[in-house]
């Protein structure tokens, strides 16, 4: 017998990566499938752009093809993307003001994340996991 009710798209959609500038654009495809099984193709650029910054960042502080995780997640009212990485040193949000040459990636990231952004350690665990939340 066959269920006539829609299938539900799944609500978060991960992936594990290994530490390596050119496995980015990897975390930028997770962005645009979740996107597309949610029918939420209009937050696509802004979502992989918070993403590849999140996730380049996390590989500038991650010893070189250290694995690195990433996750989008479809949360009420918004969408969460999250990486985590090895390191245990806080991200670092440059001033705006600075003469610094790189480094504005997250600054970037606050003025896209309009439901917020942040990042917590992990329990038990070495590394940290930094995220920001589009508002849907």
């Amino acid at each position: 017998m066959r269920d006539n009710q829609p299938l539900k798209a799944r609500n978060e959609f991960a992936l594990r990566w290994r530490a390596y500038p050119e496995s980015v654009y990897l975390t930028r495809s997770l962005v645009t499938e979740a996107c597309e099984a949610w029918g939420l193709m209009q937050h696509d650029y802004v979502g992989r752009t918070i993403m590849s910054e999140l996730a380049t960042n996390a590989v500038v502080h991650a010893v070189q093809g250290h694995e690195i995780q990433a996750w989008v997640t479809l949360l009420a009212g918004a969408v969460e993307f999250r990486v985590w990485d090895p390191s245990h040193a806080p991200p670092v949000v440059v001033d705006e003001n600075s003469d610094a040459e790189s480094g504005r990636g997250l600054m970037m990231v606050r003025l896209l994340a309009s439901g917020g952004c942040g990042y917590r350690y992990t329990n038990g665990t070495p590394g940290k996991i930094v995220w920001a939340r589009l508002t849907l």
